[in-house]
C-alpha cells in the first residue's frame, strides 16, 4: 500500500496536506539530536515529544521546558520538524552554540544540560519553511552520498524547514518509462545531460551537454533518492517530487507523429544539439497518458504520495502561443496528470518565469487561472530584491511562499541585505493576508555568506527588527559562532557589527568579482558598500586572531580576507588599464606583477582551510567513479561546471559558477590572467590594438580547455599547517 503523508486541518482556509505525525518521529529527532552533538553523552537529556494537537492552525509550535529529571530539558512540538527546531532554538539562545555548513561550535559539554527559567513557546508565523532551487541540487549537492545529505536533512529540520524538492534520482525514472515507450537506449543517453547539469534538464533547456549518464549513475542515484525520503518523512519534512513538464527526447515528435509537439527555446546559445528540446503540448491528449505513467511509476517505485509535486515548463523561456485562452489551458493540462495519479495533488511552482516581459499580468492570471485554489503553491523565488506577489496581486488567489534567492551559481563572494529580509516576510504578510503562507531560501548554492541564511529562516518566527534590534541580533550570531568559556574579544563583535552595517546591510545584489572573470580590457565591478569598512572589520578580525581560536572564525577570516584580496586585485587591476591606456609599458609591466602577487596570496590563503578547496568538489564527483573513463567523466563535469559552464560559444555562461577556491585560483584563474598579462604587453611592444578573437582562442586553448579537459591532477582536500599570512597559522 502507498505511503500517504498528511493529515488535514480543518482550521485552516485551505485543507493543505501535511505531513502526519510518524509513530518513529521523536526517535528521529533524538538520533538528529545525537548526531548534531557528536554523540555526546547529554544529547540523552534531550526528552522529545511529538503531539500534532500542539499546532495552532495548522502551524508548527514548540516549546522548550526542563525535563523531568534534573539536568534535562523537554522539547514537546507538533511535528518532528518542529522538534529539531527547538532543539536548535535552545543551542542557540540558550547554550550560545550552533551549527552551519561550515562546521559547529558546540558548548554543551558537560553531563547535565543548562536549565530554563520559564517555558519558551514559539508558534510558527506560516505554514511552510521552504529549502533549495532546482539550481541547489546541481551547483552543490549534485555528488553527494547519503552521509552528506543526511548533515543536510539535519540542518533542514533544526531550522525549520518542512518542504524541500526531491529530484535525486528521478532521471531513473524517466530512462525506465521511455525504455518502455520504446525509445532506444542510445536515443535516451542523448537526452540525459551529465549530473553536474542535470538542473536545466529537468527545466528544459538542456540535453545531452556533459553526458551521457551510465546506467551506475541510475540505479546508485535512485537508491540515494529513497534514503533522502525515507529520511525526510521520518522526520517529517515533505518531499517534493517531480510532476511531467512535458520535455521529451529529441525523437518524440517522429516517434509519436499524432501527437502536437513544440521545440523550446535554444538557451543561452547552445544551439539545437544541445538545447532546443521537444515538448508535448499539455493541451494534447497524448501528454495526460505520459505524464501519467512517469507519476505513476513515480509514486509506485517510492511507495510514497507526498501530495506535493514541481513543475516548471516555461522556465527562461517563452511560451510558443500567447492566447490567453491556451496558456490556461497549459496549466489545466498539467495539473490533470497530477489530480488523476493523486487526487490531492499540490503544485509547486517556481514563479521565477514572471520575470519575462512577456508575462503581463493579464498573462499570468490567465496561466495561473485553470488550477483549483489550494492546489497550487508559488515560489516568489528572489523576494529580497524582486518581489513579484506585489505585481500579479498575490498570484489572484492561490497561496506563495516568500524566498531569499541572494546566491547565484553558487559564487562564494561577500553579499546581502538583512534589511529586506528583515522587513520583507512581514510586507508580504501584510500586503496579501494568509495567501502568504511561507518563508524560505531559494539559493542556487551554499557554503557561503551564512549568516543570511541563518536570519531568513529566523522570519518564520520573528518579527521585523529595527536598527538597534539588529545590531543586538549580530552580537549574539558572533556569540554562539565563536564563543567558549571565555569572553569574546571586542574587537570581533565589532567587526561584525560592521559588517552587519555595509557588506550585509542593503546590498542584495552584490557583483562578481573582477578577478575570477574572464580577463578583458575594460571592466567593472559594482561596490555597493563603503569598502572603507570592510577593510575595517577585516584588521579588526585579525587582532582578534591573537584571542581566537574558534574552527568558525578562522573559517569566517579567511572568508573576509580573500574579499579584500579580491577588492585589492579590483583596484590594481583598473589601474592597469590605466596604464594601458596612456602606453606606460613599464606601469602595465609592474601592476601586473602585483596583481601575480595578490593571485598567489589569494591562492595561499584560501590553501589554509578545508572548506575552500577544489579538491572537495572533485573528489566528491570521483566517488561514483568505477573506471579510468569514469574519472574522466566525473571530473570533466565537475571542472566544467565551476569554470566555463558550457562550451566555447556560451559566453553568457562563462565563469557563472565561478568559486573562491584554492586550486581554481592557480590552475584557472591565475593562468587565464597570465595569458592576458602577455597579450597586453605584447599589444605595447608591437604597437598594435588587442584582438579579441585572439584574446578569447588563448584564454581557452592555454588556460580554460586545460584546466576542465585536458588536466587530471589530485587536487588536496586537506591542509597542512604552515606559517601563512596575517600572522595565521594556515
Amino acid at each position: 500500500m502507498t505511503r500517504q503523508l498528511y493529515f488535514h486541518d480543518k482550521s485552516y482556509a485551505v485543507d493543505w496536506p501535511k505531513p502526519i505525525v510518524s509513530p518513529t518521529s521523536a526517535q528521529a529527532v533524538s538520533d538528529l539530536i545525537s548526531r548534531a552533538l557528536d554523540g555526546a553523552p547529554v544529547a540523552k537529556s534531550f526528552e522529545v515529544v511529538v503531539n500534532a494537537d500542539l499546532a495552532v492552525n495548522g502551524k508548527d509550535v514548540f516549546e522548550l521546558s526542563n525535563g523531568s529529571v534534573a539536568g534535562s530539558i523537554r522539547i514537546s512540538a507538533s511535528t518532528g520538524v518542529a522538534a529539531a527546531w527547538g532543539f536548535n532554538y535552545y543551542l542557540k539562545y540558550v547554550a550560545d552554540s550552533s551549527v552551519y555548513w561550515a562546521g559547529k561550535n558546540n558548548r554543551l559539554t558537560g553531563s547535565t544540560l543548562l536549565p530554563i527559567s520559564e517555558t519558551i513557546r514559539i508558534v510558527a508565523n506560516d505554514l511552510y519553511r521552504w529549502y533549495g532551487n532546482p539550481c541547489t541540487f546541481s551547483y552543490s549537492a549534485v555528488f553527494w552520498n547519503f552521509s552528506r545529505w543526511e548533515k543536510e536533512i539535519d540542518w533542514m529540520a533544526m531550522n525549520g524547514i518542512n518542504i524541500v524538492y526531491a529530484t535525486t534520482g528521478m532521471e531513473y525514472i524517466y530512462n525506465k518509462v521511455f525504455l518502455r515507450m520504446g525509445f532506444p537506449q542510445s536515443e535516451l543517453d542523448s537526452y540525459f545531460t551529465g549530473p553536474a547539469f542535470l538542473a536545466w534538464f529537468r527545466m528544459g533547456n538542456l540535453q545531452k551537454h556533459g553526458g551521457p549518464l551510465s546506467n551506475n549513475w541510475h540505479q546508485a542515484q535512485f537508491q540515494l533518492a529513497k534514503q533522502i525520503i525515507q529520511r525526510m518523512t521520518d522526520i517529517g519534512i515533505i518531499p517534493v517530487l517531480p510532476a511531467f513538464t512535458g520535455f521529451m527526447p529529441r525523437t518524440a515528435p517522429v516517434r509519436f507523429p499524432t501527437a502536437k509537439f513544440y521545440k523550446s527555446s535554444d538557451w543561452v546559445g547552445f544551439g539545437c544539439n544541445e538545447s532546443c528540446l521537444p515538448y508535448l503540448d499539455p493541451t494534447d491528449p497524448f501528454f495526460q497518458q505520459v505524464g501519467v505513467e512517469l507519476l505513476n511509476e513515480t509514486v509506485t517505485a517510492l511507495n510514497l504520495k507526498s501530495h506535493y509535486y514541481a513543475c516548471d515548463l516555461f522556465n527562461e523561456m517563452t511560451p510558443p502561443n500567447s492566447d490567453l485562452q491556451y496558456l490556461a489551458n497549459v496549466n489545466a493540462g498539467i495539473f490533470q496528470a497530477m489530480k488523476t495519479v493523486d487526487p490531492n495533488a499540490v503544485w509547486v511552482m517556481q514563479a521565477w518565469l514572471f520575470l519575462s516581459d512577456f508575462w503581463t499580468p493579464a498573462r499570468a492570471k490567465s496561466y495561473l487561472s485553470k488550477v483549483p485554489i489550494g492546489h497550487l503553491i508559488l515560489l516568489d523565488l528572489f523576494s529580497e530584491a524582486i518581489p513579484e506577489y506585489s505585481r500579479f496581486e498575490s498570484f489572484y488567489g492561490h497561496y506563495y511562499i516568500w524566498n531569499m534567492l541572494h546566491d547565484f551559481g553558487g559564487n562564494n563572494y561577500l553579499f546581502g541585505s538583512l534589511v529586506n529580509v528583515t522587513h520583507g516576510p512581514q510586507a508580504a504578510r501584510q500586503f496579501s493576508g494568509d495567501h502568504m503562507i511561507g518563508v524560505g531560501i531559494t539559493m542556487e548554492g551554499i557554503n557561503q555568506n551564512e549568516i543570511m541564511y541563518e536570519f531568513a529562516l529566523e522570519q518564520s518566527w520573528r518579527s521585523p527588527l529595527n536598527a538597534t534590534e539588529l545590531n543586538e541580533w549580530l552580537a549574539h550570531f558572533v556569540t554562539r559562532r565563536y564563543g567558549n568559556n571565555q569572553s569574546l574579544p571586542k574587537t570581533a563583535l565589532y567587526a561584525w557589527k560592521i559588517l552587519g552595517n555595509s557588506v550585509y546591510h542593503d546590498n542584495p545584489y552584490g557583483d562578481r568579482s573582477v578577478m575570477l572573470s574572464r580577463p578583458k580590457l575594460y571592466d567593472q565591478q559594482d561596490i555597493n558598500f563603503d569598502l572603507k569598512l570592510l577593510f575595517s572589520a577585516w584588521e579588526l578580525l585579525v587582532i582578534a586572531s591573537n584571542e581566537l581560536q574558534s574552527d568558525l572564525f578562522r573559517y569566517d577570516l579567511v572568508d573576509i580576507t580573500k574579499e579584500v584580496l579580491q577588492y585589492h586585485f579590483y583596484s590594481t587591476y583598473t589601474q592597469l588599464v590605466a596604464a594601458y591606456n596612456q602606453s606606460d609599458l613599464y606601469g602595465v609591466s609592474t601592476q601586473a606583477a602585483l596583481l601575480v602577487d595578490i593571485l598567489g596570496d589569494t591562492e595561499l590563503i584560501l590553501a589554509s582551510d578545508r572548506r575552500f578547496l577544489l579538491g572537495n568538489w572533485v573528489r566528491d564527483a570521483l566517488q561514483f567513479a568505477d573506471s579510468e573513463e569514469d574519472i574522466h567523466f566525473y571530473n570533466l563535469n565537475a571542472k566544467l561546471q565551476v569554470s566555463i559552464w558550457g562550451n566555447n560559444y556560451t559566453l553568457g555562461l562563462y565563469d557563472y559558477a565561478n568559486k573562491f577556491w584554492s586550486g581554481m585560483i592557480q590552475d584557472y584563474y591565475a593562468k587565464r590572467w597570465f595569458v592576458f598579462f602577455d597579450i597586453l604587453v605584447k599589444s605595447l611592444v608591437e604597437g598594435v590594438p588587442i584582438d579579441q578573437k585572439v584574446l578569447n582562442e588563448r584564454l581557452f586553448l592555454e588556460a580554460e580547455l586545460p584546466f576542465f579537459m585536458l588536466d587530471t591532477k589530485t587536487y588536496p582536500t586537506t591542509t597542512q599547517e604552515k606559517e601563512g599570512k596575517c600572522g595565521m597559522k594556515t
